[in-house]
Order: structure tokens, then sequence, then C-alpha cells
């Protein structure tokens, strides 16, 4: 190596970051909870995809008897012409209303594929989550989420028993689920037995 090149620095292995499986089950809650509410609108605009098709079949079935008094009347004499001119307008008019309404329905049929990727993506949440708990279901923070779940309230000397740990690593892992945002550690006795309830 000669004196102007700079000294090799050693290949550091970077450890790949853990996942926190608590933050992923808040996270995908929710996402779960966004999809929910995506849905509901996605039933709203089939409501009116359905409407809007219904309408379109019975516009089409006016224009239909529409023209057929148009041909009746052009078959009648001269004294027709009027009445003619005023189905002839009004023919006009269905059939630009026919045509605002293809827009519509097109519009609203781009809205239904988006109900159906919806619909897709929310299963695929539903089947990562059932995995992802499944994995995570002997997690001692998942256990005692499970048990807040169950009990509603508990105190940290309740929760350190049921998972078997002492009060201080209970109290840790209920102070992780607290900034997770999952968990509530209420202020009375909050550093010797607090009162610990899941995040409404």
């Amino acid at each position: 190596m000669s004196e102007d090149e700079p000294p090799k620095t050693p290949d550091v292995e970077m450890d790949e970051p853990k996942i926190d499986p608590v933050q992923k089950v808040a996270d995908l809650e929710k996402e779960l909870e966004s999809a929910k509410k995506n849905l509901v609108e996605m039933d709203s605009l089939n409501d009116k995809i359905m409407k809007l098709e219904t309408d379109v079949a019975n516009r089409d079935e006016k224009i239909g008897k529409y023209k057929e008094e148009l041909e009746e009347l052009r078959s009648t004499d001269s004294k027709s012409k009027g009445a003619i001119k005023d189905l002839e307008h009004r023919l006009s008019q269905r059939e630009l209303e026919i045509t605002r309404l293809d827009g519509s329905v097109e519009d609203l049929s781009i809205a239904k594929k988006k109900i159906e990727d919806l619909q897709k993506e929310y299963k695929k949440l539903e089947e990562e989550m059932r995995a992802f708990q499944k994995i995570a279901e002997n997690e001692p923070r998942f256990v005692i989420l499970k048990d807040l779940t169950e009990f509603g309230e508990m105190r940290l000397n309740q929760v350190s028993m049921k998972a078997g740990v002492s009060p201080a690593q209970a109290k840790k892992w209920l102070e992780e689920l607290e900034r997770a945002g999952l968990v509530e550690i209420h202020g009375e006795g909050r550093d010797s037995n607090p009162l610990v309830s899941k995040k409404k």
C-alpha cells in the first residue's frame, strides 16, 4: 500500500433490524380499520351503480316506445308533423340523457373495480393479520394484550403473575405497549402497582 492510499476500513456486518411484533400488530389493526372504512364507502358506490344501471334500462325501454310512436306518426298525414317534431325533440333529449348516464356508469365502473381491489387488499390484510397473530401469540407482550382484552383492567402485580415474570419486567413491557398506543397505565399508583387497561 502506497503512502497516499487511505487505510482500508474493515467490512462491518450490519444486523438486520428486528421487527417488533406488537408494533406490527398495531400497524396491521390500523390498516384493517382503514380498509373497513373504505369498503363501507365502496358499498355505497355499488348501490349507486345498480341504481344507474336500472335507470339506463328504463330509459332504453322508453326510447324504444318513443321510436315506435315516431314511426306510427310518420305514416300519418302532414297534420302529425308537429307531434313528430315534439317526439323527435323528446327523443333527442333522452339520447343526451343516455350519453350522460353512460359517462356516469363508466365512472362508477372504475369505482367498482376499486371496490374489488380494496376487497382483495382487505382479505390479504386479514390473512396477514391472522398469520402474524399465530406467530406472535406466545410473545409475552401479545399475551398481556390478550389478558387485558379479556379482563378489561388489571393491576401490575396481576400482569406480572399472569406473565410469569417480575413486576419490573412486566412494567417495562407495559411501558413499551403504552408507547405503541396499545395500553394505558393509569396515574394512580403508577410507580408501585398501577392499574392498566387496553387503550380504547
